[in-house]
């Protein structure tokens, strides 16, 4: 050590002789890639339970032997695993949407493409979360703050919580159904702010009229002078009152149409052409201006006698439309009579949002029951922005997803309609954005084309929310359109291939599923599961397999799962048959130590579909290896009764016997067999390596990756160090204990670690690399077993005959 110290003094120096250590190696996590009814496609997306799969992935189906892939999935998970699922691709994929005009061909894999490709896309307003038929028919549901409007006018007088109806000229707005259309009418409405020039209007209800030449304004009190008037036209309403003074039970507003002043009495002809007895003689009438009282002293058709002059002058211009508490029938059912009757899609008397439904065909949901009316955020608020919130809701309206029409799936309320909104500094609650981070179902599209139709600002009506196109825009000082209520219904989704809910997928397609786990440095994978054989015929099993195989041995630190071709197993009769069929199908794969190949296939009940099915036991074997490292060692052989027990079977398709057994593992193939007391189990330990070689044994394969993975973990440590005598004890410092710990464990007979000069030679050095040599005496487990009895003679020890047989 150099000191470099010019005056006397103390230098330390440390030694880190602890660089490095051994940490666990998790040996419990397989791959399978098949068609599956919904997820995301080409996604290895990590499952730890059943739940979770059926959840993600949708439940198994009959459809061209889908169940076969899911149900493979299930086993495996049922001992313990967590499992890497890809959902493989196809060209006939398509998402579920709402377009804006015709169906497009959607086509969102997952959440990245969305991101990517999809999120400012046309054509569309809402679309199912992956390809598939499975989101046809989901509804979703959207809703912001359309009643809160803004009425320009002078303000004299005015205070908030009086009532207000506002005559409109052709004014366009959106109906409950989501249609742009024309309105003449009315809007009444509660005062909720009084402005310099303007006041907020909480809308209660409309009323149309069938023209549109006048303009009429009555709140609770007084008239609102200070609307324009059109001229020639005097807007007078009367109300009937009975003999004591009470309003009547079908109380009336009616439009004056002409009145003539006679001596003594006035004849005032309503808009409506039948008073037939509404109100009576003897009643109390008056205007609602309080120009006028008197008394009804006669009715006839669509004329009422009042007993007094007018002191008012009568305008004689006709003023069209009526409407009332009441209905002429004598029920009260709130809606407007006569010329004024309701257009389809008007709102009823009442709060806007509280007569609000989800529009769905199968049950009746309120919002009012979802969450209280949105409005503008906080967020908004503080940056001078307006009315930027909305509700959303995806239903499951006609039950398909899960089960119960009508289902409430997801919701989603106040978020918002700007691009930057946020409720803390790394969570968006952009609407588009929150959707696609935390819907399990749905992506937001375009808005509604619908909505790009502005409010026609007509005889003093400023709609509120102006222009409908503001959506998606940062927020500071942006006043957002509004949609209203609407209902999107997905549709036309389409699966694996033409016929309805087709599961058949291609070869190709499901070896490009498995590709994307080649590479050990993205993924840790310890077991590939083959599960069905990946086609029709026995070419397309064998190819599907021997890919499999490729990529095991390219990465060198998982095994391969494979049982033979179904074709060969279930359903046929002759056990001898079945023999060779199975012989036949493994000859044809390729030779290697990290596969492993079995002789069959379960009878497992699908609770899903309330039937049984045949499914392939490689789910299963890579279970009984997984269950091994979580009990046991992975070290230890999987087979046997004691953890080599099948879960979830009933019977097997193949249960061959003790001769067709002797055929099979010579073969590399492990039978699983019934055994009574014990069940069904793996009856063999055999990897797919043809020669003789330890590596021919589950367990001895199984130890080298786990050490293999393990030391090379614990190697990395090393690198960029120097390649010397310090580093060199490190690395034995840490290898050996954890070595001595493995042999401890029963998992090898004994073991030699070489890092020194004699291996890191001054070639080695100035190479730049480090060089162990680590000699392992794996242990063996026993296949065969050999019990001799021998029959002594009464007068003859056992020891003169030990040795002799």
């Amino acid at each position: 050590m150099s000191l470099n110290l010019v005056s006397p003094g103390v230098k330390v120096r440390e030694v880190d002789l602890t660089v490095g250590r051994i940490d666990a190696v998790n040996d419990q996590v397989g791959v399978i890639a098949g068609p599956f009814v919904r997820g995301p496609v080409g996604v290895p997306l990590l499952v730890e339970t059943e739940k979770q799969l059926l959840e993600t992935f949708g439940k198994p189906v009959n459809n061209d032997g889908q169940y076969e892939y899911w149900m493979s999935a299930s086993s495996y998970l049922s001992y313990g695993g967590v499992l890497r699922v890809i959902r493989s691709d196809s060209s006939n994929l398509v998402n579920s949407h709402a377009p804006t005009s015709s169906p497009v061909a959607l086509k969102i894999e997952n959440e990245e493409e969305y991101n990517n490709n999809y999120q400012n896309a046309t054509g569309w307003t809402w679309a199912a979360k992956n390809p598939g038929s499975w989101g046809n028919g989901l509804k979703v549901c959207v809703i912001d703050s359309l009643a809160d409007q803004r009425i320009g006018l002078g303000t004299f007088g005015l205070t908030v919580g009086m009532a207000l109806t506002c005559g409109l000229n052709n004014v366009e707005y959106v109906t409950t159904a989501g249609v742009v259309t024309s309105f003449s009418g009315y809007i009444k409405g509660i005062i909720t702010k009084v402005n310099n020039e303007s006041i907020d209007v909480k809308i209660i209800s409309n009323f149309a009229y069938d023209t549109n030449t006048s303009q009429v304004v009555e709140y609770s009190s007084n008239p609102i002078t200070q609307f324009p008037q059109p001229t020639n036209i005097n807007p007078v309403f009367f109300q009937a009152f009975n003999s004591v003074g009470t309003a009547t039970s079908l109380e009336k507003f009616r439009f004056i149409q002409s009145a003539s002043v006679g001596v003594g009495s006035t004849v005032i002809t309503l808009s409506d052409s039948t008073v037939g007895g509404v109100p009576a003689v003897g009643d109390l009438v008056t205007t609602l201006n309080g120009d006028f009282t008197s008394r009804i002293v006669g009715i006839n058709t669509n004329q009422i006698i009042v007993s007094s002059a007018s002191p008012v002058s009568f305008a004689s211009t006709t003023l069209i439309g009526t409407f009332s508490r009441g209905a002429t029938d004598g029920t009260t059912n709130n809606n407007p009579v006569g010329e004024g009757l309701l257009a389809t899609g008007d709102i009823q008397l009442g709060d806007w949002y509280d007569q609000q439904t989800l529009g769905l065909s199968n049950s009746t949901i309120f919002w009012k029951s979802i969450a209280p009316k949105p409005s503008t955020s906080q967020y908004a608020s503080e940056r001078n922005g307006k009315n930027d919130e909305l509700h959303i809701v995806v239903v499951d309206d006609n039950g398909s997803v899960s089960g119960v029409s009508g289902n409430i799936l997801e919701k989603f309320t106040n978020v918002s309609k700007g691009l930057d909104a946020r409720i803390n500094p790394s969570e968006s609650i952009h609407y588009k954005t929150y959707i696609a981070n935390n819907s399990s179902n749905v992506f937001a599209g375009e808005v509604d084309a619908l909505t790009a139709t502005s409010f026609t600002t007509l005889e003093g009506y400023t709609p509120k929310s102006g222009a409908l196109l503001t959506w998606n825009q940062n927020i500071t000082s942006t006043n957002f359109g509004c949609v209203g209520q609407k209902t999107y219904t997905l549709l036309n989704g389409y699966d694996y291939s033409s016929a309805e809910g087709g599961m058949s997928v291609t070869l190709s397609n499901v070896i490009e599923s498995y590709e994307l786990v080649r590479n050990p440095a993205e993924y840790d994978i310890n077991f590939i599961i083959n599960g069905p054989s990946g086609g029709n015929n026995i070419l397309d099993a064998q190819a599907k397999a021997n890919s499999l195989i490729a990529i095991a041995e390219e990465r060198k630190d998982c095994v391969v799962t494979v049982s033979p071709f179904r074709g060969g197993v279930v359903n046929v009769p002759n056990s001898g048959t079945q023999t060779s069929n199975i012989i036949s199908f493994f000859n044809s794969l390729s030779s290697s130590s990290y596969v492993v190949f079995d002789s069959g296939y379960k009878y497992m009940f699908d609770r899903f579909n309330n039937t049984f099915r045949y499914v392939p036991l490689s789910g299963d074997i890579a279970g009984l290896m997984c269950r091994t490292s979580i009990n046991n060692y992975p070290w230890f052989s999987p087979a046997g009764s004691a953890r080599g027990a099948i879960n979830n079977a009933i019977k097997l398709a193949y249960n061959p016997s003790q001769s067709q057994r002797d055929l099979l593992y010579p073969k590399r193939i492990n039978p699983v067999i019934f055994s009574p007391g014990s069940g069904i189990i793996l009856f063999g330990d055999k990897t797919g390596l043809s020669y003789s070689s330890a590596f021919d044994r589950i367990n001895v394969r199984r130890l080298f990756l786990t050490v293999e993975a393990t030391i090379s973990r614990a190697a990395r440590a090393q690198l960029f160090e120097f390649n010397d005598v310090i580093t060199r004890t490190n690395f034995l410092n840490i290898v050996e204990p954890y070595l001595r710990d493995v042999k401890a464990k029963r998992g090898i007979a004994d073991f030699l670690v070489v890092c020194d000069e004699s291996n890191n030679t001054p070639t080695v050095i100035d190479a730049n690399q480090f060089k162990a040599d680590i000699f392992i005496k794996p242990a063996r487990s026993i296949n065969f077993i050999g019990l001799t009895f021998v029959a002594n003679r009464t007068g003859v020890s056992f020891e003169e005959v030990v040795g002799t047989v």
